[in-house]
Formats: C-alpha cells, sequence, structure tokens
C-alpha cells in the first residue's frame, strides 16, 4: 500500500521527467498506479492552496477488488460458453451462418445470467475451443490415394485487367488427389453456368472422368444442409451425365481437401504474378491453360517427372467420357423498346424486328445464345459490368427509317472502334450509304469483322493501284466495299498484285474497274 510520501515522490518525479512511463520506471512502480494519482494530482493542482494542501495530505484510496470481474472461468461458465458455440455450429449446419452469436454476444449472456467474467477471458476461451486446445491438437489422417479416384474442386478470386478494364474473376481449380496435376479456367462469375461449363471443359481436356469429385460447401454444388448435406440440380446433372460420384467435406475443414486449397493459391500465383494484363477473358484463359499444361506436363525436377508419371497414371484408371453436356441455364425473357433483352443487369441486342416478342435465352457461363423457338438469332460475350452490349447489325431495317440517328446511336456509341472509324472517316454525310453496306454484309451472311477485314483489303489495294483511289475510297460508290465482300483472302488479285510487274498491275486494275463500274451500274 502507498503511503503519503510515495504519493509525494510520484508527484516530484513526475514534476521533473514529465513523463509517466519513465516516472514508473525511476520509483519501481506499476505504470497503471502512477498513471493514476498523477491525473489526480493534475486535476487538483488548478485548486487553491488549501484545497491542495488538504490533497497532499489525505491517505491514497484503493478500489474494493469487488468491483473487477472476475477472471475465473469455473465449470458452469465453460459450460454455458460450450452450449452457445453447439447452437452456433448447429445454426451453420442449417445454413444461419449469419445468426450465429459472436464472443460480444455470449459475453453479454454470461453477464445476464449473474457470471462476473470478463469479455477478453471469454474471448481466449472461444478461441482455444476453436483451435483445439481444451481438448488437445486435431490429428490429421494421412490419406492414400488411388489413381483415377478423386478429383478436388475449389473456387479461387483474382484481379485481372482485361481489355483495358480491371475487374473481378473467379478461377475455377481442379486437382487430382493421386498425381497433384491441376487445370483450371477463368469466369466472370461462380455461378451454376460456371460450375457446368468448368466440369466439361475439365473433364474433355483429361479425355475421362474421375471416380469421386470432392467439394466443400459452396452453394453451386450444395443445395440443402437439411437432413445432411443435399447435392444441388446442377451437380446431379453432371452425375448423372458423366457418371463420377461425389463427396462433401466437414464445416471448416479445408484440410480435407488440402491439394486443391494450395493448387488454388499456386496456380493463381504461377499464371498471373508475372502477368495480369490481356486484351481478351479469352486470351487469359488461354494463357492459364498454357501455364497448368506446363506445371502438368513439364519435367524439369524428379518432383516434376513423378508428377507426369502419375498424372498418365491417373487418366488410365479414370472412368470413360461420355458426350459432353450443355453447360446453359434456359431463361424466358422479353424483348423490350430498345430491342435488347436484360440479363444480369446488362442489356444484349437482339434483331430490332424482335421487340415485344418472348426469346430463349441460353446462358452459358462467359456468353448468352437467343433463340426465337429454334432460330439462333442473336448471341453474345458476357460482360460483368451492368450496361450496354449492342451489335449495329441488328438495328439495319430501324436505321433504314431514320438514317439521321446513325452518328448519335448508341449502336455506334457501342460498335468496335474500328467501325466507328469507317463511318466517321467515309460516311459522315451519307449515313444511308453505311447503311446500305451493312445490309450487304448481312445478306451475305457476313459479320461486321469481315466488314472492317474488306475495308482494310480496299485500303491495301488501293495502294497498289492508285487509279482505283476514287472509286475505292469515294462514299458515293458503296460498291468498292461490296466488291471487296467479295473477295476471298486468299485472292491474288490482293495478295499477289504487289509484287506483279506493271503490266501486270495495269491490265489487273482494268479489268477491276470493269467489274466496278458494272457493279455500280
Amino acid at each position: 500500500m502507498l503511503t503519503m510520501k510515495d504519493r509525494k515522490n510520484i508527484i516530484s518525479e513526475y514534476d521533473r521527467t514529465g513523463s509517466i512511463r519513465a516516472t514508473a520506471r525511476s520509483l519501481g512502480l506499476n505504470r497503471k498506479t502512477v498513471g493514476r494519482y498523477v491525473r489526480e494530482y493534475l486535476e487538483e493542482r488548478g485548486k487553491s492552496d488549501a484545497e491542495y494542501t488538504a490533497y497532499l495530505k489525505s491517505e491514497p484510496q484503493y478500489r474494493k477488488g469487488t468491483e473487477r470481474p472476475r477472471k475465473v472461468l469455473t465449470e458452469a461458465v465453460c459450460s454455458l460458453i460450450d452450449s452457445y458455440l453447439k447452437e452456433n455450429e448447429e445454426k451453420r449446419q442449417r445454413g444461419d451462418r449469419k445468426l450465429c452469436m459472436k464472443a460480444t454476444d455470449i459475453h453479454s449472456a454470461l453477464q445476464k445470467a449473474g457470471f462476473t467474467v470478463s469479455y477478453p477471458t471469454v474471448s481466449k476461451y472461444i478461441l482455444s475451443r476453436r483451435k483445439g486446445q481444451e481438448a488437445g491438437q486435431e490429428c490429421y489422417i494421412r490419406q492414400v490415394y488411388a489413381p483415377g479416384m478423386d478429383c478436388e474442386f475449389d473456387w479461387g478470386e483474382l484481379h485481372l485487367t482485361i481489355d483495358g478494364r480491371r475487374m473481378k474473376l473467379y478461377i475455377a481449380v481442379f486437382t487430382l488427389a493421386y498425381s497433384n496435376v491441376r487445370m483450371a479456367f477463368l469466369f466472370l462469375r461462380q455461378d451454376t453456368a460456371a460450375f457446368l461449363e468448368s466440369h466439361r471443359k475439365c473433364f474433355d481436356i483429361f479425355s475421362g472422368v474421375p471416380h469421386r469429385m470432392v467439394y466443400d460447401n459452396m452453394r453451386v454444388a450444395v443445395a440443402s444442409f437439411t437432413g445432411g448435406k443435399q447435392p444441388t440440380d446442377a451437380l446431379l446433372r453432371l452425375e448423372r451425365a458423366y457418371g463420377f460420384t461425389h463427396r462433401f467435406c466437414n464445416i471448416r475443414s479445408g484440410n480435407e481437401k488440402g491439394h486443391v486449397e494450395r493448387s488454388v493459391e499456386y496456380v493463381r500465383r504461377i499464371a498471373f504474378s508475372s502477368r495480369d494484363t490481356f486484351a481478351s477473358l479469352e486470351e487469359a484463359n488461354q494463357w492459364l491453360y498454357d501455364t497448368c499444361m506446363d506445371l502438368s506436363m513439364t519435367i524439369s525436377s524428379p518432383a516434376t517427372a513423378d508428377i507426369v508419371r502419375r498424372g498418365e497414371e491417373d487418366k488410365k484408371a479414370m472412368l470413360p467420357l461420355r458426350d459432353s453436356i450443355s453447360c446453359f441455364e434456359p431463361r424466358t425473357l422479353t424483348v423490350d423498346k430498345y430491342g435488347t433483352i436484360v440479363l444480369g443487369g446488362v442489356h444484349y441486342s437482339v434483331p430490332d424486328s424482335l421487340v415485344g416478342k418472348k426469346l430463349s435465352v441460353h446462358e452459358y457461363a462467359n456468353r448468352i445464345e437467343v433463340y426465337l423457338q429454334k432460330r439462333k438469332v442473336a448471341v453474345h460475350e458476357k460482360t460483368p459490368v451492368n450496361g450496354w452490349k449492342l451489335d449495329m447489325m441488328h438495328y439495319i431495317s430501324t436505321f433504314e427509317k431514320k438514317p439521321g440517328s446513325v452518328a448519335g446511336s448508341a449502336a455506334l456509341q457501342y460498335a468496335a472502334p474500328e467501325i466507328k472509324e469507317i463511318f466517321f472517316d467515309h460516311f459522315p454525310d451519307n449515313a444511308a450509304g453505311f447503311i446500305s453496306l451493312l445490309k450487304t454484309v448481312r445478306d451475305k451472311g457476313l459479320t461486321l469483322e469481315d466488314f472492317v477485314i474488306a475495308h482494310d483489303m480496299l485500303e491495301d489495294f488501293v495502294i497498289a493501284h492508285d487509279m482505283l483511289e476514287d472509286a475505292l475510297i469515294n462514299p458515293s460508290m458503296p460498291g468498292a466495299f461490296e466488291y471487296a465482300l467479295s473477295l476471298d483472302a486468299d485472292s491474288p488479285g490482293i495478295n499477289q498484285t504487289l509484287g506483279a510487274s506493271a503490266d501486270e498491275i495495269e491490265r489487273y486494275a482494268m479489268k477491276s474497274i470493269a467489274e466496278l463500274t458494272a457493279i455500280m451500274n
């Protein structure tokens, strides 16, 4: 117990050092005790001399021990905490994870029950139970795997730059337990379509099917926890198609599929730590595929040689590959007044003649296909960003009636840069001629990509034949574009003229002029 002299020494030393820590160190006292007397001193220093003298002469006051919560975990307290933890586990099994009690909730419940245990004590006890410190450390059983038997599946996340835009993607990773051979794929979403397509692609690459697939409690695989874990319709569909069985891991037991848990991090790091920018999702997926093949097929050490050898044993022992399944989710959507269907917050265009009609949509992992009855009317690559994906070819009929709307249309705004460049370079005052060319492309069963190629061929052609310059570039003569569209990529007129003699060039030029004249007439 500190005396009045001790308190005076604390105050004197604090006035000298100006530091609670230094005062405590100098006098060999507890820093919290020194801090309490210093605070009292600072509060009293502003009072009158008489009041201050009385404070210095007063005896120190101490809190009674009963004022602090007892840091004692009695059997009753431990039993009650364990009951709350058991209830939490039952809620997780039912899928009610968000209804679980947190440590602070359990502490409040203990206080209401009349126990005076501190929150840090409760928190430490809960942590020890999670780590198994009270019941002893968990023992792991080393598994022996047979070739072709088990394949583990898991999801991971990453961010890549695709076509100039930074976006969040999901990586589906497969790992053969026997050989540790890995395969992975990138998707825009972690949904049923991606789940189905990833399995189809993986089995196609393996040229076989593992006897059993191993999953954790992911929502695309587990439909319900009531009465035991129930598989989703998607998983049952895969099992019926390919003949494999499944096994679900226990909750929070990532070690039960440790191969793929490590593989997600490993494949993600090896593939994308050195490169994270790609022109398209297809390019990123090709890069990932090449990386996985290098990891599984390249022998650079005894360890990798063992992976390659075991991988061959895995494939030989797999189930035979059956016909691939269709990996889409069917939907029925109505075309709005803008000639689009809305899926996942994105407007996808369809031919303008279908406004108001109900269409069948096949939603794949990274694309959608749109059907009017059994006729395919549109295909779009999916995008994770809410907005518009419009194809100018879908609006030709409307543009023919309203050519003045082309320049300011969203369809042109969202078109490829090459299309916009062609329009504004050659047709800013002749939208009708531009639409006429697009109609020609459509009627020939071609695409906008073909249109761009034809334009580029014409530019190369003009370099070789200056005399055709006016006919080829003049927007009042769309027949030149039509002529280019009719040319084959291997046409000697395009590919060989640049290396021909002057006489040959002249003969070919005269022949081309005659053909163009006939087209324009």
